[in-house]
């Protein structure tokens, strides 16, 4: 039997520790993990409350094998904060621990990255000010492939 690409995936201790507190403040999240699915790795939708603006749907994907998730958002894209594909930048690989999601933070933290997330490039798009740290994106490439998203769908 080949083994779960993530921990949360096939065991359901781990899911409930992982997903922690996370539906309780995202009532519409849905997805996940589970037996069925844990070759293809693990999808979460969800509805971002935005802070001063609309809220926001999301997919987060965990492709198989990987532990850093992929994350795309309705609405306007523009954002110097996006990779070429749609998907969220939010931290890269060379990134301090601190400034970087683990799977050991739970789901709840990165639902809450990504409300951050969301909220600066929204302001950037109103200000053309970016509130947080960032890097310089010619040097940066996204960790997943473009279609990952919409193999998962």
């Amino acid at each position: 039997m080949p083994r779960a690409p993530e921990p949360w995936l096939g065991d359901v201790r781990a899911k409930v520790r992982f997903e922690r507190g996370a539906r309780y403040r995202y009532p519409s999240l849905r997805g996940g993990g589970c037996r069925r699915t844990a070759d293809r790795g693990a999808r979460y939708t969800a509805t971002i409350d935005v802070p001063f603006y609309e809220p926001r749907r999301v997919t987060i994907l965990f492709p198989r094998g990987s532990s850093s998730p992929a994350v795309r958002a309705d609405g306007p894209s523009s954002s110097p904060h996006r990779y070429n594909d749609g998907t969220l930048c939010m931290w890269v690989p060379s990134d301090t621990p601190a400034n970087t999601w683990t799977v050991r933070h739970g789901l709840l933290d990165l639902l809450d990255a990504i409300a951050a997330h969301l909220f600066r490039e929204a302001w950037w798009r109103e200000t053309n000010e970016w509130l947080g740290p960032q890097v310089a994106h010619a040097q940066v490439s996204a960790p997943q492939p473009a279609d990952l998203l919409e193999a998962m769908s």
